[in-house]
């Protein structure tokens, strides 16, 4: 993207002023100076939070030791109640000296017991930690001073706001295994939330810190004073401490944003800043075309990569290198971090300087530990970390300077690398080169055959010469004719079954000849003991008598079918196999059979009443007793008890899960009858007198409408009359012979084919 050319100077003032609206626009949404902010308003009365109040402190004594490269320890003036007794325990035995000892000495007091102080410490350092680890940036202050200030004349509710915040930090004594607190080695700060606050709403111009040799807090708070004296109300307590957590950075965004704190427009007239807030950019032409082999516009000598980069981030990092402004976009785990490593080396290499900015800490962690590995630690310099101070950043300027006078080894020409890329470029130009005219090349041929393999398909055994001529469109009609031929044998059956298979063959040798004779006797004997095995079972059951091979397994499947019927239910037999629905009959006897067992032995347990009555109104108070025992004291649970208790043939169950199960086991019984009483006046109208409600007899009925469902499932439809005359019949004596002949004339079928 380019940015737009040089405006006239009309426009270029209505430009910068339309940009100045949109910094003015942004900085007011960054920062936050409501009384939500801690930095606005504190309620030092509230305790529960991450902060620690410290009482009877001086502000400077405390700050003097401390910026002396003191550390201060905390010490607990309450005590801390014992939960299970009335027993206190008392704070450490430190002597109390004179109040002038006690606010010169290197403890600081707080109102908590030792354990809640301990636990309260811990708490702060861990978060402290986390968000130090998270963002790189350190939130625990010690605010020294108060103001305490109100929104308006009417207002009764007063706010406090720190006005001197020390960067603290707490660090684990190993010896006491208590916390210590030591300043960090960066400056103090004043409230500059507050100060935006003030100057907006009151035109107060609170003080900057200027902090020279003897500095006290107390001299800031006098020119606090001084500014705020004519404030009615407005108190300022200079000698109120609190360690807590305190934001800054979206207002030092804020400051960073003023057009007017950057010398001659720099930052409102600069094409970048114009380019995406105001006037846009012009569309250019992308660095590579799509069809541009990367190998050929890119040679390893032009390359500068110190950490691996694909073909996509080779064409970021050239883009970046010719000076283009991009967006790069990825979810994570796709080399943006390798991209950006690699972009830096190549900056560094052409002598450029870049500021890398993210923000998360781990972000910048991760980018800082590649370059170090690949030996280039020397440019790096940390600005914004945990280890980022003022001496550690001139440290790390005046080591690097040192190595100046090193020269380093620079590398020879990418020779090897060249030839590697060249073998490489050939084998996937031999994978991609087409063979012949068939439209393939051998990158796609595997990945056909990996397909079929996937599938689970066998190789084929096909002539390859033939395969290597064949163009798409003959491989495409080849297959039409193979389908086409598929189509036929799962019509017509393989040749070698057909019965005429063969009889097209006038060349047969004399010793077939021979052979034939035995097997055409042998044929006209099965085929005649065939159709005599068919005879009988298809007169006697009045079906077409058709002597074909494809009616032995069907007819062999209907005489199957008719074993099984009990003795003497021929009747109720004809009755089902006219209804209508034989599958709701039976999925209702079923039901009805399924009731019966379970009321026989519900009957063993319960007295006859039980099963006349609704019992389901018991289970609820019953199973509310299960995990409380409160609630088997209550009246519910005992009333349902008593009433169970009236329904059971033996004593109550002792525990009210064994009560619960017996109620489930009545429901069950009443469950299971309603299920086959929904289709009662179904069954009578089909059985007739055999049908007698509750008393019927469902295990023999079940056994007569499986028989009679399973016949009626044949491959073969019988008439009714005609299979329950064949119960009947003389020659049903002689079934299982005839079963026999069908037997036998299936092993001639399957011999014949």
């Amino acid at each position: 993207m380019a940015s737009v050319g040089t405006r006239p100077k009309g426009e270029d003032q209505e430009a910068r002023s339309a940009v100045t609206r949109l910094f003015d626009d942004t900085r007011r949404r960054l920062v936050e100076t409501g009384t939500r902010n801690r930095l606005v308003h504190v309620n030092r009365a509230n305790t529960r939070g991450n902060v620690l109040n410290i009482v009877n402190e001086h502000s400077d004594d405390v700050h003097a030791l401390l910026s002396g490269g003191k550390t201060m320890r905390f010490f607990a003036l309450g005590k801390d109640k014992v939960e299970d007794s009335r027993e206190v325990i008392l704070a450490d035995g430190i002597q109390q000296g004179s109040e002038e000892d006690r606010r010169t000495d290197s403890w600081l007091e707080t109102r908590l017991g030792p354990d809640a102080l301990q636990k309260k410490l811990l708490k702060i350092a861990r978060e402290a930690q986390t968000a130090e680890e998270e963002s790189g940036v350190n939130v625990l202050y010690l605010a020294m001073g108060f103001l305490t200030w109100y929104e308006d004349k009417a207002s009764s509710l007063p706010r406090e706001a720190p006005l001197v915040l020390l960067p603290v930090e707490l660090v684990r004594n190993a010896r006491t295994s208590t916390f210590d607190l030591r300043v960090r080695d960066e400056d103090a700060l004043t409230n500059l939330p507050l100060q935006q606050r003030l100057r907006d709403d009151f035109g107060i111009e609170l003080p900057e810190l200027e902090i020279e040799e003897d500095w006290n807090p107390s001299d800031y708070f006098t020119e606090v004073q001084l500014v705020t004296n004519s404030r009615e109300r407005w108190k300022l307590d200079p000698d109120a401490i609190q360690l807590g957590f305190f934001s800054f950075s979206k207002l030092l965004m804020y400051r960073d944003l003023a057009i007017e704190a950057w010398p001659d427009d720099a930052l409102a007239n600069h094409a970048l800043t114009r380019g995406l807030l105001y006037e846009g950019f012009e569309r250019e032409e992308p660095l590579f075309a799509s069809d541009d082999k990367l190998d050929a516009v890119l040679p390893p000598e032009k390359l500068f990569h110190v950490v691996d980069a694909d073909a996509s981030q080779a064409k970021v990092i050239e883009e970046v290198r010719s000076g283009r402004n991009l967006v790069v976009q990825g979810p994570p785990g796709t080399g943006k971090s390798q991209t950006i490593t690699n972009i830096i080396a190549a900056a560094a290499k052409e002598g450029k300087r870049v500021l890398f900015l993210a923000e998360k800490m781990a972000a910048l962690s991760v980018v800082n530990d590649r370059l170090v590995k690949v030996g280039l630690r020397d440019v790096c310099l940390e600005l914004h970390s945990r280890s980022a101070n003022k001496k550690a950043v001139l440290g790390e300027l005046a080591r690097t300077l040192s190595q100046a006078s090193v020269v380093p080894g620079v590398p020879g020409a990418p020779t090897a690398l060249r030839e590697s890329r060249d073998r490489l470029n050939s084998i996937a130009e031999a994978l991609h080169r087409p063979i012949g005219a068939t439209g393939e090349t051998a990158y796609s041929v595997l990945g056909r055959q990996s397909q079929f393999i996937g599938k689970g398909i066998s190789p084929p055994n096909l002539e390859v010469e033939s395969l290597n001529s064949m163009s798409r469109q003959q491989e495409i009609d080849l297959l039409t004719t193979i389908e086409e031929y598929g189509a036929l044998l799962a019509e017509e059956g393989r040749a070698t079954s057909h019965p005429f298979e063969g009889t097209g063959n006038l060349h047969l040798q004399p010793v077939d000849l021979a052979r034939l004779m035995t097997t055409l006797t042998e044929a006209q004997n099965a085929a005649t003991s065939l159709a005599t095995s068919l005879r009988v079972p298809f007169d006697a059951l009045a079906l077409p008598n058709t002597a074909a091979l494809d009616a032995v397994a069907p007819l062999a499947d209907v005489l199957g079918r008719l074993e099984g019927l009990p003795p003497n239910a021929t009747d109720i037999a004809q009755k089902v196999l006219d209804a209508p629905d034989i599958s709701r009959l039976h999925q209702a006897l079923r039901a009805g059979m399924a009731w019966r067992q379970a009321l026989d032995q519900a009957s063993e347990i319960f007295v006859e009443a039980a099963f006349s009555v609704s019992s389901s109104h018991l289970r609820p108070p019953l199973a509310a007793g299960i995990p409380s025992f409160f609630i088997r004291w209550g009246g519910r649970y005992r009333g349902a008890s008593r009433e169970l208790a009236g329904l059971l043939r033996g004593g109550l169950p002792k525990t009210a899960t064994e009560r619960v199960a017996r109620i489930d086991q009545l429901t069950a019984v009443t469950s299971l009858r309603s299920e086959w009483e929904d289709d009662r006046e179904y069954c009578g109208r089909i059985l007739g007198d055999v049908w007698r409600g509750e008393k019927s007899d469902f295990g023999k009925l079940v056994t007569i409408v499986e028989w009679c469902e399973r016949l009626s499932k044949a491959p073969i439809s019988v008439p009714s009359e005609k299979s329950i005359a064949l119960e009947r019949f003389p020659l049903y004596v002689n079934r299982k012979g005839t079963g026999d002949s069908l037997g036998r004339a299936n092993q001639i079928r399957l011999l014949w084919l």
